[in-house]
């Protein structure tokens, strides 16, 4: 499993908004080449874990939302 620390802006983001479970926040990340993460996770609305063959920078991310609990 990779992991990407996120920056201030989506740190400040994240922690404004509910924890889908005790200690992480289960969201989608839209990347700027338009490719779509879905149901990834975020511990302590600070660092994204992500699939191994999944190799990003913080800087490539355009979007970060919650996904919806079911």
């Amino acid at each position: 499993m990779n992991t990407i620390p996120l920056n201030y802006k989506w740190k400040a983001m994240l922690s404004r908004l509910p924890e889908s479970g005790m200690g992480f926040q289960l969201v989608k990340v839209f990347l700027k080449n338009g490719k779509i993460l879905n149901k990834h996770r975020v511990l302590n609305a600070s660092l994204l874990l992500l699939e191994t063959h999944e190799i990003i920078s913080d800087d490539e991310i355009e979007m970060i939302e919650l996904e919806p609990n079911h």
